[in-house]
């Protein structure tokens, strides 16, 4: 595991940036994700699988995000590409299904967080944005450019329904806009997410909180 630092100012709040490895927390097995148009998507859109504390807590933050009732399980899952995402939602048309899958590595990265909001690092940070990022899928918006740009937004509301202060939760946006976002695929980046972008959900205000 390396290590590095660095000082992102949100009200006088310096953040400690870890980056580790993957961590898994206990699981049910991995279960490939399979796009079987020989079931009905009325099955396919939502989880056969009790949630646990965990994800049923996510489940209520993903609704806030979502603007609607959704769930989460921490589910391994294969996509059949070389870079596994962090999440996934299951699109039928232009209906998503009324769940995602997180990768239990990420959810672990969450789990930390809830149980101590004040350390806040980069890996916390990112994993909040992905739940986030699949939240915005699940509200309906299958682009990913533009449910990544979303999802930086709503890292600040996510982190502060976990126990985050207003200046952590802003200050862990500005990080992963900053440290992880240059680097994304592009099909995940757009020109439009920028102070005053297109994108901004806020103009004149905070970016990208």
């Amino acid at each position: 595991m390396g290590s590095t630092s660095f000082k992102q100012i949100a009200g006088g709040l310096a953040i400690a940036v870890v980056i580790v490895g993957s961590h898994l927390m206990p699981t049910r097995g991995s279960q490939p994700l399979r796009h079987d148009h020989a079931r009905e998507w009325g099955y396919l859109k939502v989880p056969h699988s009790e949630p646990t504390a965990l994800e049923r807590r996510l489940g209520e933050i993903a609704s806030l995000v979502a603007e609607r009732p959704v769930q989460v399980r921490c589910e391994e899952f294969s996509t059949g590409t070389p870079e596994e995402p962090g999440g996934v939602v299951q699109f039928s048309g232009g209906t998503p299904a009324d769940y995602t899958r997180i990768r239990p590595d990420v959810c672990t990265q969450i789990l930390k967080f809830v149980r101590d909001p004040a350390v806040a690092t980069l890996s916390s940070a990112i994993a909040l944005k992905v739940l986030a990022h699949e939240s915005v899928h699940l509200r309906g918006i299958p682009i990913e450019a533009v449910a990544e740009c979303y999802s930086m937004q709503a890292v600040p509301r996510v982190s502060r329904a976990l126990g985050a202060s207003d200046a952590e939760g802003r200050a862990m946006a500005r990080a992963v806009y900053q440290y992880e976002y240059p680097s994304m695929p592009p099909l995940y980046r757009s020109p439009d997410c920028r102070p005053d972008g297109r994108l901004d959900q806020h103009p004149g205000g905070g970016w990208p909180d």
